[in-house]
């Protein structure tokens, strides 16, 4: 693979660059351009230079900005290289709004969560116009940063987004509430709770992806009349899984309004 650039290097590209170099993508390959200090400083002491524009050899562009920045970053990318590749990594902005600026442009939709930064991650691609033989590298790419699916639509990504995207997020806040109770058990130990919470979330994904099914992982865990039922009861009356779904959702409808924005 040729040189790639991320246009944008915050959180997500910030993950996916330190995901991309300790699974075998040379530093000397990947290139930024961000014109915010901070960024510039993360991205400088994890080996990554900032792009000069007398570079040829880019295979891919990364598109990671923030939203209201996307177009007018999509459009340099346009007028300063020929015949670019560009993966944008932007929520809730459609192929279309992209492509109609180009129609002869490469472009894909991707979106990575920030797991990427372990090998864990979980990425969704949308392909707008990549041919086959870029698509294949866009795959193979983002394949080093874990489990990759690839789906059929924007209103998908969309989905994607709002449950996979934000996912590390929702589930950290979650485990805010185990933080509290561990903090008192633990005498205020930061660093064994942070053990105890790290090996708890290993189990359970060991635990679903050797036995899968969701129901027979809690009725193992929960007994008659006992604390985890209790427990369960708990949650269940006061409609947890309602609330979660509902702020699945408003994720979800978010993306979408973003699109209408653009």
């Amino acid at each position: 693979m040729k040189d790639i650039v991320f246009f944008g290097g915050g959180n997500i590209a910030q993950a996916l660059i330190a995901g991309l170099t300790s699974n075998g993508v040379e530093k000397k390959k990947i290139f930024f351009i961000d014109r915010n200090t901070l960024n510039q400083k993360k991205l400088h002491r994890l080996g990554i230079k900032s792009l000069k524009k007398s570079r040829i050899d880019i295979d891919l562009f990364i598109l990671s900005v923030k939203p209201k920045d996307a177009l007018e970053a999509y459009k340099e990318i346009l007028n300063s290289y020929r015949k670019p590749k560009i993966i944008s990594l932007v929520a809730g902005i459609k192929s279309s709004t992209y492509t109609k600026l180009n129609k002869d442009i490469e472009f894909m939709r991707a979106m990575p969560n920030t797991a990427a930064k372990y090998s864990q991650g979980i990425t969704a691609l949308y392909n707008s116009s990549f041919k086959k033989n870029s698509l294949k590298k866009a795959h193979s790419l983002f394949s080093k940063l874990g489990t990759v699916i690839e789906v059929d639509s924007d209103s998908k990504i969309d989905t994607f987004t709002g449950v996979i995207g934000s996912g590390p997020a929702y589930f950290f806040q979650t485990l805010k509430s185990f933080e509290k109770k561990l903090m008192k058990l633990c005498n205020q130990d930061e660093k064994i709770v942070r053990e105890i919470i790290a090996n708890l979330m290993k189990g359970v994904g060991s635990s679903i992806e050797n036995d899968g099914d969701l129901d027979n992982l809690i009725k193992a865990v929960a007994s008659k009349k006992g604390t985890t039922e209790a427990g369960l009861k708990s949650l269940k009356s006061n409609k947890l899984n309602q609330i979660f779904e509902k702020g699945l959702s408003a994720a979800i409808k978010r993306s979408k309004e973003i699109s209408n924005e653009f």
